[in-house]
């Protein structure tokens, strides 16, 4: 198992953050056997992203699978006027915890 923890934020540690993602992921053999990832701050709740999930299961993570994980996180998202640049940040937080990179 392979878990992981962003936090995107301006300021110190202990600032609210813009966006967070945490994921656990179960490897075998190479391939990801099964996944959770949920997304923070981008909704009154936590946010589960089941597709992404999906898109992960029974593949190599890779930089076209985490690619194709981060956009189906994001798909049908419905940002406020003035913060749609969410939506690049989940992008790229989303590819960073499925590749293993801080």
């Amino acid at each position: 198992a392979r878990q992981a923890f962003h936090k995107f934020r301006i300021r110190s540690s202990v600032d609210f953050p813009i966006v967070s993602i945490a994921s656990l992921l179960i490897m075998k053999n190479g391939l990801c056997r099964d996944a959770r990832i949920f997304l923070g701050a981008v909704a009154p709740a936590p946010v589960r992203v089941v597709e992404a999930e999906k898109l992960v299961k029974g593949k190599p993570l890779n930089a076209a699978t985490a690619e194709a994980a981060a956009t189906a996180a994001v798909k049908g998202a419905l940002p406020l006027a003035k913060n749609a640049y969410k939506i690049q940040i989940t992008r790229t937080l989303v590819k960073r915890a499925l590749l293993g990179e801080l």
